[in-house]
């Protein structure tokens, strides 16, 4: 198991290392200069005193003065430094002129530092003590005593020694010392700390910053970080760092996982279904097959989730799912669109043969019963068939004859399969007649915003207005509900969406309400397509202060959530920065709606109204509006009850604690002029 230091002990093992190499420079460099005093210093203070001692003996014999006088000269250079002895020896030639002095002759022949100063050469030795030998040359002057030597022979040699701590180094000498080993130590210690840290600390971080780019770049989340490090705060900042790569990959795949898939169900969305059958339709085009898709809706699915509540209805979807999945091929695609409609993608299947997997499906969901409760109910469906390239040749053809031929299975009694075919445009024609009331209201600008009030629940405050969408037409206005699915699969949704808004500003302009929040209903393929931050933008601008504390609330239904997660996360980010709130409609409708509470950034949750409408008098209905909103609330979100009908419900709804209501007790939808 490999170990790691801290960075403390890093500091003090790169000091500890730094004094040790500067005492190993000190203790080198006192050598140096030790030396250098040796064979500097001691060379040139040997020489000067063998000099000093030649022109004394020459000044004596100059003047004729017998050997014991030049003795007694040598006794008395001695006595001046006692620690210095100074000896003189004669050379061979001088010795057979003027006679031997005693010793002289054995010193000269068994000494090898005198035989070789005898020769010519200088001579410096010793460590403890110098000794140095300085050879006496015979030059012009001297030939007049030493008649037999010839210019450049050596007449003897002058023989110092001196102990090395006698030695003395000047003050220029230390403080030239002291500089350059002070800059050398700094040098020293500063390289050390740059290449310990720079290997230690510097290069695994940079390595890190690196590995960042490279996750960042490729967007590789599977991506992990491994440095080369003995550092445990840097090995502890690789494992923090992984750790929260896991996280992140792990919320990126759920995220993920949502964007392509029902969270109720597993299936794929209506997002991933489109994907698929475009690319089917491609695969058909350059193999010469064709292929069959099924449009499912169950029915009587509504009785359900009125009878046996939602949570009832989930399971039931479930259930559903597990029957379709299990009488499917394993290429074969199923897919969840939103409630309880689904569809089948069957490649290279000709109607014929799709025939024949529907009604499998058909019979199969008839036979089989679903335990509910204490009960056990049978299930049927309505199925609508549609063939490339007979019913389309693109996806949008392909979905409208499958719908068209769900709703005409639907109106032929339930429980059926259809087909729509040329002959059959009974439905395409009523859709094409609501569809072409639709362009003429818009274009007639007949479209108006009612607002319906929403109070504090606590306080009894008008608390801001929800803006819904009515067609005028005559003296009557037509609800949304009885034109949004037209208006959303002719893709009139985002114009309507466009005029509410744009409306209900100016309303909130012209009657300056900047104390009272108002909700819009946008779907979110408006969002995705349209300049409604702009629009909302351009209001705030207009208007300093109408965003301060209340402003503007999109609501987004949780079944147009699920076919975009990604997306619809993003736009939410970018929309709250100029101030825009965001709540979540019909929560609760199912149990996936809580994942939402966890993705989503929305400041309110508004409860589905078929909860509340009987608080009063349904026990369970209670419960679950109470655990929503304890929920939403631990969240950090504010909550919105629907359809609040009379005093009693309000009473409850104050006791359980949600912040807002709407409903016909506090007043229905108006147009206000």
């Amino acid at each position: 198991m490999q170990s790691y230091t801290t960075y403390k002990q890093l500091i003090a093992k790169t000091v500890i290392l730094s004094l040790l190499s500067s005492l190993a420079i000190a203790f080198l460099y006192g050598m140096y200069i030790k030396k250098r005093a040796i064979d500097d210093l001691a060379r040139t203070d040997a020489r000067k005193t063998s000099r000093m001692a030649f022109e004394a003996l020459y000044s004596a014999m100059e003047k004729g003065w017998s050997k014991q006088d030049l003795n007694a000269i040598i006794l008395r250079l001695n006595n001046v430094e006692p620690q210095m002895r100074i000896n003189a020896y004669r050379s061979p030639i001088v010795a057979s002129l003027f006679g031997e002095i005693p010793n002289d002759k054995k010193i000269r022949e068994q000494d090898p530092f005198v035989m070789k100063a005898m020769k010519g050469e200088e001579i410096l030795t010793g460590d403890e003590e110098i000794r140095y030998l300085y050879p006496i040359v015979v030059k012009q002057q001297c030939i007049t005593c030493h008649t037999n030597a010839h210019v450049g022979e050596i007449n003897g040699v002058i023989d110092v020694r001196f102990p090395v701590e006698n030695l003395k180094i000047s003050l220029s000498t230390m403080i030239n010392s002291f500089i350059i080993f002070f800059i050398f130590f700094t040098i020293v210690i500063f390289a050390i700390l740059y290449f310990r840290l720079n290997a230690l600390l510097v290069q695994p971080l940079k390595e890190f910053i690196t590995l960042i780019q490279e996750i960042i770049s490729k967007n590789d989340m599977a991506k992990r970080v491994s440095l080369k490090t003995k550092i445990l705060e840097v090995k502890n900042i690789e494992n923090y760092f992984n750790k929260m790569l896991d996280s992140i990959q792990d919320y990126y795949e759920k995220l993920q996982e949502l964007s392509d898939r029902d969270y109720l169900t597993g299936l794929y969305n209506r997002r991933k279904f489109e994907e698929f059958l475009s690319y089917e339709i491609k695969r058909s085009i350059r193999h010469h097959h064709k292929f069959t898709i099924l449009m499912i809706d169950l029915d009587n699915f509504k009785y359900i989730n009125d009878t046996y509540g939602h949570a009832s209805g989930d399971l039931v979807l479930k259930e559903v799912t597990e029957i379709f999945a299990t009488n499917l091929r394993n290429a074969d695609i199923l897919a969840r669109l939103g409630g309880d409609e689904f569809a089948v993608l069957l490649p290279e299947t000709p109607y014929e043969n799709g025939y024949t997997v529907v009604e499998k499906l058909r019979s199969r969901l008839e036979a089989t019963p679903i335990s509910l409760m204490f009960d056990q109910i049978t299930l049927t469906a309505s199925f609508g068939i549609a063939e490339y390239p007979e019913q389309g040749e693109n996806i949008e053809s392909l979905l409208t004859g499958s719908d068209l031929a769900m709703y005409k299975a639907k109106r032929s009694g339930k429980n059926t399969i259809a087909r729509a075919d040329q002959s059959d445009q009974e439905m395409a024609a009523e859709i094409q007649k609501k569809g072409e009331f639709l362009r003429r209201a818009i274009d007639e600008d007949r479209i108006e915003p009612f607002i319906q009030p929403i109070y504090n629940v606590q306080t009894g405050e008008l608390f801001g207005y929800e803006v819904l969408a009515r067609i005028r037409d005559g003296k009557r206005y037509i609800a949304a509900g009885q034109f949004i699915e037209v208006a959303e699969s002719l893709g009139f949704a985002a114009k309507i969406d466009e005029i509410i808004l744009t409306k209900g500003l100016r309303l909130r302009e012209e009657k300056r309400w900047w104390d009272r929040r108002f909700f819009f209903n946008l779907s979110t393929k408006s969002l995705f397509g349209g300049e409604y931050v702009d629009l909302i933008r351009s209001h705030y601008e207009r208007n300093p202060g109408a965003s301060d504390n209340t402003g503007i609330t999109i609501e987004i239904l949780e079944r147009e959530a699920i076919h975009n997660v990604n997306g619809l996360m993003e736009i939410i980010e970018s929309m709250k920065k100029i101030g825009i709130s965001f709540a979540l409609d019909d929560f609760g409708s199912g149990f996936s709606s809580f994942v939402y509470l966890k993705y989503f950034d929305t400041d309110f949750v508004k409860i589905d109204g078929e909860f509340v409408k009987n608080i009063a008098v349904n026990e369970k209905d209670r419960i679950f509006v109470k655990h929503i909103n304890q929920i939403a609330q631990e969240f950090g979100k504010q909550t919105v009850a629907e359809y609040v009908e009379d005093e009693e419900t309000l009473e409850i709804l104050k006791e359980i604690g949600v912040d807002y209501a709407q409903g016909y007790h506090f007043g229905r939808p108006k147009l206000l002029e």
